[in-house]
């Protein structure tokens, strides 16, 4: 009897050892519905979120828009300009130094006179799609605007043509033999708006035997003050030289005027208060980047 109880101790000892050793580790179990109460977000968290989300994109998507039409200006207009400046340093080798090319004492119309100056020496080195000599109805015709928002008038900008590339071109001659030079307005994106200086158009020009303008402003009855200074190449982008005697301050100006010994005051300050004409100039000048402080 005494056998038989140590055994059954023993036995159950060992049966007790044996389950103790065997014994898995505590653990927690949780339901579906408890983790899933853990996990989800409330209805206020969410809308929290969303809204963070939403005050984010409108502080920032603005500003990347902003940055690329900005970009997207610059390469144009960059394109728009090599383009031709291409085409005259072309044209110099085919028929010799600009002084000597005489479209200038063509004796007609001031369209007809630009057409001759394009074809005779320019159109042989660009691909031209269209052409209007003058502009008349339905040939390119739209509204275009000065960067204060006068309206150009086809009868001052008179002639026009197309690139393969869709950049519209308006240009002008001023055929005097003292200061032959040819307005050039390149719109970079054709057609669609806004069609304002400064925005899509851009002016460039070319004068081999500019004398350089005098650099001022207006006083209040509209009389040119002298600021002593001169701006060489032109009014515009140049494409004949570098623009200079200028700084990019002094093309924002609003009251940036330059004057000719030919010609009239030219109020073309790259301001919303001017014309407009120098805004090409100031984006080269600025190493081809929009200014800081551009309008």
């Amino acid at each position: 009897m005494r056998n038989y109880s140590l055994n059954k101790e023993m036995i159950n000892n060992k049966t007790v050892s044996e389950a103790h050793r065997n014994r898995k580790p505590h653990s927690i179990h949780f339901t579906h519905s408890t983790y899933a109460k853990s996990a989800a977000f409330t209805l206020a968290e969410v809308l929290i979120t969303l809204g963070i989300i939403g005050v984010v994109a409108a502080m920032t998507i603005p500003t990347l828009i902003a940055n690329y039409q900005e970009k997207q200006t610059v390469s144009r207009l960059q394109k728009a300009y090599s383009t031709l400046k291409n085409a005259f340093e072309l044209a110099k080798v085919e028929h010799g130094d600009y002084n000597t090319w005489s479209w200038n004492q063509v004796p007609v119309t001031n369209a007809q006179r630009v057409q001759y100056f394009w074809e005779t020496y320019i159109f042989s080195n660009l691909k031209v799609t269209e052409k209007c000599f003058p502009i008349e109805d339905g040939c390119l015709d739209y509204d275009k605007y000065t960067m204060n928002g006068s309206v150009f008038a086809n009868g001052a900008v008179n002639s026009a043509f197309m690139l393969s590339d869709g950049t519209a071109v308006y240009t002008w001659a001023g055929g005097n033999a003292y200061h032959p030079h040819i307005w050039i307005f390149a719109d970079i994106n054709g057609v669609s708006k806004p069609n304002t200086v400064g925005r899509d158009i851009f002016a460039m020009y070319f004068s081999p035997n500019d004398p350089g303008n005098k650099i001022g402003s207006l006083d209040d009855d509209g009389n040119f003050v002298d600021s002593g200074n001169e701006m060489k190449m032109g009014y515009g982008l140049s494409l004949y030289g570098e623009v200079g005697g200028v700084s990019v301050d002094d093309l924002l100006d609003p009251n940036f005027v330059v004057k000719s010994d030919v010609g009239a005051n030219n109020k073309i300050g790259c301001s919303t208060e001017s014309l407009g004409y120098v805004c090409a100039a100031a984006i080269k000048l600025n190493g081809w980047k929009i200014p800081d402080n551009y309008p």
